[in-house]
């Protein structure tokens, strides 16, 4: 009767165990926000911005439509200053 007990309690310290891993993932990221697209060749660059300075770019072939409004993105804070100007021409820059 007591091994029910102590398989009881292993399980629920599986579970617990996987909730503080799931929920320690969800912390390190923020909803980022869409500030602008950029069609260079067959690709759309989709320019995302988050809190603190969080900057996210996807690279996206055009045939996949439209660059979603928001996603969720990994959260770095304090990044060097964003200025949108500066990341389109880093980003045209990088494809010459």
């Amino acid at each position: 009767m007591t091994y029910w007990v102590y398989w009881i309690l292993i399980i629920l310290s599986f579970v617990c165990l996987f909730y503080v891993i799931a929920y320690s993932r969800e912390i390190n990221v923020t909803t980022c926000r869409l500030a602008s697209q950029i069609l260079q060749d067959n690709t759309r660059v989709c320019v995302y911005v988050g809190a603190n300075y969080t900057q996210w770019n996807e690279y996206v072939p055009i045939d996949a439509g439209e660059c979603p409004r928001e996603i969720k993105c990994k959260y770095r804070p304090n990044e060097k200053p964003f200025t949108l100007k500066n990341v389109i021409k880093s980003i045209k820059d990088s494809f010459k």
